[in-house]
């Protein structure tokens, strides 16, 4: 019993001296310096995904850095029933993120997000659900790509 009651006050005594802090607590990106955004393939997926990233561009004409956000979504149709109609979706967006430094490609990592869901009989229905799909799935890896800048020394 008296274990229960203590562990949460270790764990509190722990993380606050060891200099915890949450990685969203700094948004900044300040170690990187972006002169230009170059954006390939789906564009209104890149645009939605920029518009979360909320990233700033540097006018310095000596640094010379380029993001290239390179986005893709496929749809596809993972199970039928007997009369070949699909009965499960899955959507995937893809984001390919170049950090270009000279025309020479400094950092380059690709982030994929999925998700699995059955059809609806109302065609409308199923669309606006697929948008939704989309901007949660577009959220997830803006957040992975922000994690990613963070990190880059």
């Amino acid at each position: 019993m008296i274990i229960k009651k203590l562990l949460p006050i270790l764990v509190f005594v722990f993380l606050t001296s060891c200099g915890y802090q949450s990685i969203y607590s700094q948004k900044n990106l300040s170690n990187i310096s972006i002169t230009k955004i170059e954006l390939v393939g789906d564009r209104t997926l890149n645009k939605s995904l920029l518009s979360q990233l909320v990233l700033e561009v540097d006018n310095d004409p000596n640094l010379n850095n380029v993001l290239v956000l390179n986005t893709k979504k496929e749809i596809l149709s993972l199970s039928k029933d007997n009369a070949g109609n699909t009965k499960i979706y899955n959507t995937k967006i893809t984001t390919t993120l170049s950090l270009k430094k000279n025309d020479k490609i400094i950092k380059k990592k690709t982030f994929v997000s999925n998700f699995d869901y059955s059809n609806i009989d109302n065609k409308f229905a199923l669309q606006q659900y697929q948008r939704n799909i989309e901007q949660n799935l577009i959220k997830r890896i803006s957040e992975n790509i922000l994690i990613f800048l963070i990190s880059i020394k």
